[in-house]
């Protein structure tokens, strides 16, 4: 609280506490050593995290902030991952609103239980043939929706 990692008093904590015993326990105190476990391979690590492991990873285990996290690590890291076309775009609410905003998605499917999937979908099939991967259009979607999607001049 202190230092502003957690928000909610109770829940946040709860979370940090969790994901700080999961990695000693689990990993020897070093976070390194899930990607030594896994072959530095992002498919690996999803699996770990998402799947084998899920409930000892709360918020960390889910779609959008895993796959965030793993493109932070990647990107501003000196860990290098490998497999990272399959991070998904992490679609949130800002991603899913830029998405429909560029008229990829409809505003009928914004209440669909599968919306993540159809926004990875749309850009998937968008990207397809270029050196872009999904997670690279994250930052930039998100930031345009939060600042009300503001021209460009």
């Amino acid at each position: 609280m202190k230092h502003k990692v957690a928000l909610q008093p109770n829940k946040h904590i709860a979370t940090w506490f969790r994901l700080c015993e999961t990695i000693t326990r689990r990993l020897d105190g070093d976070i390194r050593n899930l990607f030594i476990d896994c072959n530095w391979n992002i498919p690996q690590i999803l699996e770990y995290i998402q799947k084998i492991y899920k409930k000892e990873f709360p918020y960390l285990c889910g779609p959008k902030i895993c796959n965030y996290w793993l493109y932070v690590i990647n990107n501003y890291t000196d860990a290098k991952l490998a497999g990272t076309d399959c991070l998904s775009i992490a679609p949130d609410t800002h991603v899913i609103q830029a998405t429909l905003r560029l008229g990829l998605i409809e505003q009928n499917q914004i209440q669909n239980n599968n919306i993540q999937n159809i926004v990875n979908q749309s850009w998937k099939d968008i990207l397809f043939g270029t050196e872009f991967t999904l997670i690279d259009l994250h930052t930039p979607l998100w930031l345009w929706s939060r600042n009300g999607f503001q021209e460009i001049s």
